[in-house]
């Protein structure tokens, strides 16, 4: 007897119940095995949060023990500590405790002996520090100290300091210190975001409690105990199950710094740092029950479902085979009734596809021809800018060469008039018959002198106009030293009266010739300035000072001023007040250009009493 394929092969029907019955009979195995691995590796994962959150902590306490370092480090290097200004000392001292408030700043000798301490008035009478183990370190091997807990000399009150010393010629001058109360670490570690019901604490290497987010006045300056006190001799972190004498359990987690060799702890109860896991076995039991009894339902319900909706389509299947117009089948699912549309639709969709694509390609073909001309029109309006940028530049320098030739003339004039003094005097010392060698030899000694000079001089104004190729460390007060000695001349020809201030001795980084163009610049203008107005006493000043950090460089003088109507616009290019037969108008702007683009700095103008003054800050 021949079986028939319906008595073969088993209905889909009856292959889904199987497959969902072999699906559920592991399924509790299965999730039993899982539970039992998730149970682990959240308390793993439990002891490692802690454990990371102690490191955290270690970093915390490390990165606001280094920051007062760094400050101290700072202050330790100002030059009132060589000139023994204490005054200035007390004053810098109070401008860095506005950012460590409640914090004091100490400064002691060899012997312990404070010599200021912001936590009293200056001029106080002070007493010796009280822990002079920490300032013979300081003066033994001259590198930073971090406290243990200690109680202040002054405040008599517990605090940690960070000692550094101040090196003078090569040796420890004095102990530079910030002592600060335990509550500054307590608020780094109530800043960290770690369990509910945590708390922190800080032990110093003396095993002593330093800092705690909670009761602090009644642990701090205790040693630690118990089972923490044990493992903390033992390793430089770890974590480990405390028990409380009320009975319960902390999870505990410490981790010992190497920057001050303190160690942090983290404690949370135990039924609070797992509460999350009990929760999760809770709900994932619940679920894992919920969720076979659903999936065998549902599986018997889709099981029969798909079983209609294949058989359904085997009447529209036998009538494509046949050539014929499949006829629309209703199904429960999208699937079966798109499937009798596919094969129509694929040909119209190909050719709609092909279509769009043409499309596309002739539309990114015109877009990339508008890419290349929008792109050629940029290059063309980059050369053009660049080729202004150029011939501003040979303008300026053109304007500047100009200046220079009457600055030679300036120079020079006097040397030559002594230079044909000195010429002469041998024709008229042989005809008083006074004429010998040692006068000659004198003679021609002044008259190499002076060619020498003009040589030195012809050496600066070539110097002067070498472009510089790469930025260079230079000091202000040189370049304007180069600047004054060629246009000195020029200068003393009008009778202006000449005078430089410099306070400090400030140094940057840039192009010195360029900056020293600017310079240039601003004193050709000055003396334009005073010339064309006729100054009764013509005077021009140039001061050199350091603020901030930044090198400041101002000339002021008294011709009268900018008028107000123009000051906005004098850096501007081709504008000048000179006339087209004594200015170009582009002196100003390259000065800006110079000053502002390549150097970084800042260049401004403004009127004064009595006259102009043009700041630069680099």
């Amino acid at each position: 007897m021949i079986d028939t394929p319906q008595q073969r092969r088993p209905s889909i029907r009856r292959q889904l119940s199987i497959l969902v019955a072999a699906c559920v009979l592991p399924v509790w195995l299965i999730a039993a095995v899982m539970a039992r691995h998730a149970y682990v590796s959240n308390l793993d994962q439990v002891s490692r949060d802690m454990l990371e959150n102690a490191r955290a902590m270690t970093m915390a306490v490390d990165r606001e023990l280094a920051n007062v370092q760094a400050s101290l480090s700072a202050l330790g290097s100002s030059p009132s500590f060589k000139k023994g200004d204490f005054v200035a000392l007390h004053h810098q001292s109070r401008e860095i405790l506005k950012n460590y408030p409640g914090a004091d700043i100490i400064v002691a000798d060899c012997t312990g002996q404070q010599l200021v301490n912001t936590y009293r008035p200056l001029g106080s009478k002070l007493p010796k520090r009280n822990n002079p183990d920490t300032v013979r370190r300081i003066f033994e091997e001259g590198k930073p100290v971090v406290s243990n807990l200690f109680r202040g000399a002054v405040t008599k009150r517990p605090v940690i300091a960070i000692d550094v010393p101040v090196v003078i010629n090569g040796a420890v001058a004095y102990d530079l210190s910030m002592s600060f109360p335990s509550l500054v670490l307590s608020s780094v570690l109530q800043s960290q975001n770690v369990f509910k019901d945590w708390y922190g604490t800080v032990v110093d290497r003396n095993g002593v409690i330093t800092a705690r987010t909670r009761n602090l006045d009644e642990f701090v300056g205790k040693e630690l105990t118990g089972d923490l006190r044990a493992a903390l001799s033992r390793s430089n972190e770890g974590t480990l199950l405390i028990a409380t004498a009320k009975g319960g359990t902390t999870f505990a987690a410490f981790s010992k710094s190497s920057f001050s060799g303190w160690t942090v702890a983290v404690a949370v109860p135990a039924e609070v740092a797992l509460a999350d896991l009990y929760s999760w076995m809770r709900w994932a039991v619940g679920i894992g029950v919920a969720s076979s009894l659903l999936g065998i339902l549902l599986a018997c319900w889709l099981a029969s479902r798909i079983a209609r909706d294949i058989q359904s389509l085997v009447q529209p299947a036998l009538a494509i085979g046949s050539g014929e117009e499949a006829p629309a089948v209703a199904t429960a699912s999208s699937e079966t009734s798109e499937l009798a549309e596919a094969l129509v639709q694929a040909s119209r969709l190909l050719q709609r596809r092909a279509a769009e694509r043409d499309q596309a390609e002739r539309q990114l073909s015109l877009t990339i021809d508008d890419l290349r001309r929008e792109t050629a029109e940029r290059i063309r309006a980059m050369e053009e800018v660049r080729r202004q940028e150029q011939l501003l530049t040979q303008q300026s320098r053109q304007a500047a060469l100009g200046e220079m030739v009457g600055n030679i003339a300036h120079q020079w004039r006097q040397p030559l008039n002594a230079l044909g003094l000195l010429v002469q005097q041998p024709l008229l010392f042989h005809e008083l018959g006074q004429l010998d060698r040692e006068f000659l030899e004198e003679n021609v000694a002044k008259s190499m002198a002076i060619v020498r000079h003009m040589s030195q001089t012809i050496d600066d104004f070539r110097n002067f106009f070498r472009p510089d190729k790469e930025k260079l460390r230079f000091k202000v007060a040189d370049e304007v030293a180069k600047v004054l000695s060629l246009v000195d001349g020029s200068l003393q020809s009008l009778g202006v009266s000449l005078r430089v201030q410099q306070q400090g001795d400030p140094e940057v980084d840039g192009y010195p010739n360029e900056f020293a163009q600017v310079l240039l610049n601003i004193l050709v203008n000055a003396r334009d300035a005073i010339a064309e107005r006729g100054v009764a006493a013509p005077a021009v000043q140039v001061s050199i000072a350091e603020q901030a950090g930044r090198a400041v460089l101002t000339v002021t003088d008294n011709a009268g001023g900018i008028p107000e109507e123009i000051l906005p616009r004098i850096f501007d290019p081709y504008f000048t007040t000179k006339g087209p037969q004594a200015g170009t108008g582009v002196g100003l702007f390259m000065s800006k250009t110079i000053i502002e683009k390549n150097m970084g700095g800042l260049l401004t103008a403004c009127n004064v009493d009595g006259g102009a003054q043009f700041r630069i800050e680099v």
